[in-house]
C-alpha cells in the first residue's frame, strides 16, 4: 500500500501492467490447421470489456498453498493474479460506441481489514472493439525457450508441452520460430510458416533438453533480434512467448535490465508473454517483466494447464489492443479515495485535489472480464452535494490498431439497492487479498501463530457463507490455509500429515540427556527449509553455532549424516525428543515461531 499526502489515500495491490479487453476465445484446431478464413468462422464476439493485466492467475500460490508443507510468504499472493482468475465483467448500457468506455458501479464497504472504508467502487470498461479482426491477424510468434539445468525434469516437459500446445493452436498462415538459451543462445529453427512446417517444428520442440546455466538476457536479446527482422520483413502482428521457470545466474541478472529490453520491443512493435513453470518459479522478476509496456504473465502449475490455458486465452494473450492507457478517478466534494485495487504504487499518481491517475502500459483481449476497484471514504472536512456521484472517471488510451487516440469519461453514483453480483465477487475476492496478505505477514514477518490463524479462520467462514457464484477454488484454497494454521498455532487435532509444522520455529533448550553438542539454555533453531541450527549461549562452547539439515514425518526427526533419529512430540508450547533405540533426549521450549 503506498500512503498519499493530502488526502491520505491508501493504494492497495500488486501489478496491474495491462488493461485486458474480453470476448471469447478464438478456437484453435488439430495438427492438420485450418485456414484463417475457417477460423474466424468459430470466433463468438460476446461483450467486450477490460480487465488488469500483469499476472494473470494465481497458480503459483496455489500450488504451494495447496501442495506444499507450510505457509506461503504474502509476496506471493497478487492481486491482480486473483482478480484475473474470475470473471468480474461489470453491467453496462451496451451504448459504447469506441475502443473504451467506462461504467461505474458501488456499494457499501464490506472490508475486514478496512472496516473505515464506507463504498466498494468498481470500474468495468465496455468497448465496440471488432475482436473478430483483431484476432484475425496474422501472427508471427518467436518462442524463446529456457533450456538451462534449473529447467530439468517436470519444468522443461511442461515449457515443451505448452509450446507444442500452442503449435497445435496456431493456424496454417501463422509463423512460428524457436530459440533456446541455457549457457550460450541459438536459434533452434528460424521464423517459418506454420502450415507446411508442423511436423519440422513440433520434433524440434520434442528435441530440447536442459542443461547449462541461465544466460536469460542472451536468450530475450536473440528472440528480439528475431522478431525485429520478421516483423520488418512481413509486418505482421509480432510477439515474443517467453518459457521459463526465470532464475537467471548468468550475464545481466537484474529485473532493470530485462525490463529495458521488454520496454524497447514494445516500443518497436514487439510485446513479450511470459510463461512460468516450476513451484520455484522467481515471480517477483516475472511480475516486474510483466509490468511494462506490452508485457503479460501467466503461470503453469501442472501438467495439463498448458491446454486449458491456451484453448481459452492463446490469440488474446497474444493481441494487443491499445497502449499509454490513462485512467484518472476524481472523487466528488465531500468523498476522498482511500484504497485502489489492483495496480501498483508505480504506475499511480495522486493530484493537489485528490485524484488518482493510473497509467497502463498496455491492453490486450481476454475471455474474461474484470475491472479496476477502489474504496472511499467520507472526506470529513467537506460537505457533500445533495444527489453527487461519488466520483468521475476519466479514460485515455492510443489504439494499438490505428494509433489514434480516445477518451471517455463516466461517473460513479452512490450505492444502488441491489449491488451487481460480480462486483459482490470482486469485493469478496479483495477481502481475500487483504486477509491472506495480512495473515501471512502475521505468520512470517510477526511470528504470531495464532493471529495468522484468526484472520484466515474469519475469512474461511466469511468464504462459507458468501452468497456468490464460482468461489469454490477460493474457498477450497482458504480451508487448506485454515487447516495448515490451525495446525501451527496448536489448534486442534493436529492431522497427521501436518504434524511436522508444529516443530518450526526456535526452540530453548530446559534440559537434554546423552547430548554433547547442546546444553540448557541454548537455542536451537528448525526452519521450513530443512535447517537445524544450533547456537551456543553457554558453557565452553558458548559463541559457536552448529548448522545442519534435518529430514522429518508424522512421527520421526532424522539429523542428516548423523545416526541420530527422534520420536517428537508437541504439546503447548513444549517439544520433546527421544532417541530411537538410545538413551538420548531433548526437552525444548518454544521462544520464537
Amino acid at each position: 500500500m503506498k500512503q498519499f499526502g493530502k488526502t491520505r489515500s491508501l493504494i492497495a495491490g500488486a501489478l496491474l501492467t495491462a488493461a485486458v479487453i474480453g470476448i471469447a476465445p478464438l478456437h484453435g484446431q488439430n495438427s492438420g490447421g485450418t485456414t484463417a478464413a475457417e477460423d474466424e468462422d468459430l470466433v463468438i464476439v460476446t461483450a467486450t470489456r477490460i480487465r488488469q493485466g500483469g499476472a494473470q492467475d494465481i497458480k503459483q500460490f496455489r500450488s504451494i498453498s495447496l501442495d506444499g508443507a507450510f505457509l506461503p510468504r504474502a509476496e506471493s499472493l497478487t492481486i491482480e493474479g486473483l482478480l484475473g482468475e474470475h470473471d468480474l465483467t461489470l453491467p453496462s448500457d451496451g451504448s459504447c460506441a469506441q475502443l473504451f468506455c467506462v461504467t461505474g458501479h458501488a456499494m457499501r464497504s464490506d472490508l475486514s481489514t478496512r472496516p473505515a472504508d464506507k463504498y466498494f467502487v468498481g470500474l468495468g470498461f465496455d468497448s465496440n472493439v471488432d475482436g473478430k479482426a483483431r484476432l484475425s491477424e496474422p501472427l508471427s510468434l518467436v518462442a524463446v525457450v529456457d533450456r538451462s539445468g534449473s529447467m530439468t525434469g517436470q519444468k522443461i516437459a511442461r515449457a515443451k508441452e505448452a509450446l507444442l500446445v500452442s503449435l497445435s493452436k496456431m493456424r496454417d498462415s501463422d509463423r512460428l520460430g524457436i530459440v533456446q538459451f541455457g549457457s550460450v543462445s541459438e536459434v533452434l529453427l528460424p521464423v517459418m510458416d506454420v502450415g507446411a512446417n508442423r511436423e519440422k517444428l513440433a520434433a524440434a520442440i520434442v528435441s530440447i533438453e536442459a542443461d547449462g546455466s541461465t544466460d536469460m538476457e542472451s536468450g530475450l536479446l536473440l528472440g528480439f533480434e528475431n522478431a525485429f527482422a520478421e516483423d520488418e520483413a512481413t509486418g505482421r502482428k509480432t510477439r515474443i512467448m517467453l518459457f521459463t521457470d526465470e532464475q537467471p545466474n548468468v550475464g545481466n541478472v537484474q529485473p532493470q535490465g530485462f525490463m529495458g529490453l521488454a520496454v524497447a520491443g514494445s516500443k518497436r512493435g514487439v510485446g513479450l508473454t511470459t510463461i512460468g513453470v516450476g513451484r520455484d518459479f522467481d515471480n517477483a522478476l516475472a511480475l516486474q517483466l510483466s509490468s511494462v509496456r506490452g508485457g503479460n504473465l501467466f503461470y503453469l502449475a501442472q501438467n495439463g494447464d498448458a491446454r486449458a490455458l491456451f484453448d481459452r486465452e492463446f490469440y488474446n494473450m497474444v493481441t494487443e489492443v491499445a497502449h499509454d492507457v490513462v485512467i484518472t478517478m476524481t472523487p466528488s466534494e465531500g468523498y476522498k479515495i482511500n484504497a485502489v485495487y489492483g495496480v501498483p504504487n508505480e504506475v499511480l499518481s495522486e493530484t493537489p485535489e485528490g485524484a488518482v491517475i493510473v497509467k497502463v502500459g498496455s491492453a490486450f483481449m481476454s475471455s474474461y472480464g474484470g475491472g479496476v476497484f477502489a474504496s472511499m471514504d467520507i472526506d470529513r472536512g467537506k460537505a457533500a452535494s445533495e444527489g453527487a456521484p461519488l466520483m468521475s472517471v476519466a479514460i485515455g488510451y492510443v489504439d494499438a490498431q490505428t494509433g489514434a487516440a480516445g477518451s471517455n469519461v463516466e461517473s460513479v453514483a452512490l450505492p444502488a439497492a441491489e449491488a451487481p453480483e460480480r462486483l459482490r465477487a470482486a469485493q469478496i475476492l479483495v477481502d481475500e487479498y487483504l486477509s491472506l496478505s495480512t495473515a501471512l505477514a502475521l505468520y512470517h514477518d510477526n511470528g504470531d501463530r495464532a493471529g495468522a490463524y484468526s484472520m484466515i479462520d474469519g475469512l474461511s467462514q466469511r468464504l462459507d457463507a458468501a452468497d456468490v457464484q464460482g468461489l469454490e477454488a477460493e474457498r477450497e484454497l482458504v480451508r487448506g490455509l485454515r487447516t495448515r494454521s490451525a495446525a501451527l498455532a496448536g489448534v486442534g487435532d493436529i492431522p497427521d500429515n501436518l504434524r511436522p509444522l508444529g516443530v518450526i520455529g526456535r526452540w530453548e533448550v530446559k534440559s537434554q540427556r546423552g547430548l554433547e553438542e547442546v546444553e540448557r539454555g541454548d537455542i536451537v533453531e528448525l526452519t521450513a527449509d530443512g535447517q537445524l541450527n544450533t547456537y551456543r549461549l553457554v558453557g565452553k562452547f558458548r559463541g559457536n553455532e552448529v548448522n545442519q539439515s534435518y529430514q522429518i514425518n508424522e512421527d520421526q526427526l532424522y539429523i542428516n549424516y548423523t545416526d541420530l533419529v527422534f520420536y517428537y512430540r508437541l504439546k503447548g508450547d513444549g517439544l520433546v525428543l527421544r532417541a530411537k533405540g538410545g538413551p538420548q533426549k531433548l526437552d525444548l521450549r518454544r521462544i520464537e515461531s
